[in-house]
């Protein structure tokens, strides 16, 4: 398959020594990827609940400053997955499961674009009680189902073809 050189050559860094040799270091970065997947998700409900009018009355400039914990929430989850898949490559590049898992973070990112480059100053304008635009509802609508279904998939890896 086109990702097996890949995969190779992940299996062939030193980091994927410490992720097997080091019998800690794969629990840890599970604790931290859990740990980012709840501070990534619990911001985004913040910002996109208060968009989609679930929380009508809370202040959107305070909402807004949620996106920098759910930047680096992700951060920390994107350095623990590559973790992962330095640990194991060869069966988390053929698995089913991880590659609908990236694409629909790859999806999620351009959703994450749209939102900022699109209505992210709009949205800020907002007063409180005031209701979003219909078109950001749509975006905070498609950024909570996707990462629902990140989470899903994510916890389905180890069912979904291959030990990933």
């Amino acid at each position: 398959m086109s990702w097996e050189p890949f995969a190779e050559w992940l299996q062939n860094t030193w980091f994927h020594g410490v992720m097997v040799d080091i019998y800690w270091m794969f629990p840890l970065m599970e604790t931290l990827h859990f740990l980012g997947l709840i501070w990534l998700f619990g911001a985004l409900l913040v910002v996109d609940g208060r968009i989609l009018g679930i929380a009508p009355n809370l202040n959107m400039k305070a909402c807004m400053k949620f996106i920098p914990v759910a930047i680096i929430a992700f951060g920390v989850n994107l350095l623990t997955g590559l973790a992962f898949l330095h640990a194991d490559p060869f069966n988390y590049l053929a698995n089913p499961g991880f590659q609908w898992k990236m694409g629909l973070i790859a999806i999620a990112g351009v959703n994450a674009l749209w939102f900022w480059f699109g209505e992210h100053k709009e949205l800020v304008q907002l007063a409180d009680g005031q209701q979003a635009p219909f078109r950001a509802k749509v975006i905070a609508l498609i950024s909570l189902v996707v990462w629902v279904f990140v989470i899903i998939i994510g916890r389905l890896l180890p069912y979904t073809g291959g030990n990933g």
